[in-house]
């Protein structure tokens, strides 16, 4: 008759445990959520410097309302989206601005410049982020299209990569 209580005694040291466990995690929550909002504040990007890195870029004023809310980007990637719009971007954590800008323009050369990229040229594509960076070789599909180019990785893959200056390509999101 000793046996069937041991067993009965673990099962209820175990229920115990488990709500013992629980109503910790429940409490800690709790205290945690009555502190309020301001224990946690996320990292933002300071417009005005995001603004002068544009302007600097663009070579002329750029309109970025101050209200603006980005999450921080240690350093976004700044290329035209359009003769009077540069294009913000930021890997990690992903997001993209487009900012117009005033009376400036890419620059462009009088001659149409050839891709750097050409049709089924072999290419070094990198990804990165916070904690790692892969290389891989891939083959561009078609010539560069300005700073993208279409590309095949070798399981047949098809993704786009972005060219930055030197030469380097990226792999686009």
């Amino acid at each position: 008759m000793r046996a069937p209580l041991k067993r009965l005694d673990r099962k209820f040291a175990h229920l115990a445990i488990g709500l013992v466990g629980l109503a910790v995690l429940v409490f800690s929550g709790s205290a945690h959520a009555q502190s309020g909002p301001a224990q946690y504040t996320p990292a933002l990007h300071d417009v005005a410097v995001l603004r002068a890195a544009v302007e600097r870029f663009a070579g002329g004023p750029a309109r970025l309302d101050d209200r603006l809310v980005v999450p921080r980007c240690p350093s976004p990637a700044l290329s035209w989206a359009r003769a009077d719009v540069v294009r913000a971007d930021c890997a990690d954590p992903a997001w993209t601005l487009y900012v117009p800008v005033a009376g400036t323009a890419p620059p462009q050369s009088s001659a149409r410049a050839k891709p750097a990229i050409r049709r089924g040229e072999h290419v070094l594509v990198e990804a990165s982020g916070p904690g790692f960076a892969i290389q891989m070789e891939a083959e561009a599909e078609r010539d560069a299209d300005g700073a993208r180019v279409a590309l095949k990785g070798p399981a047949g893959r098809r993704f786009t990569g972005r060219i930055e200056p030197g030469g380097r390509v990226v792999l686009a999101r």
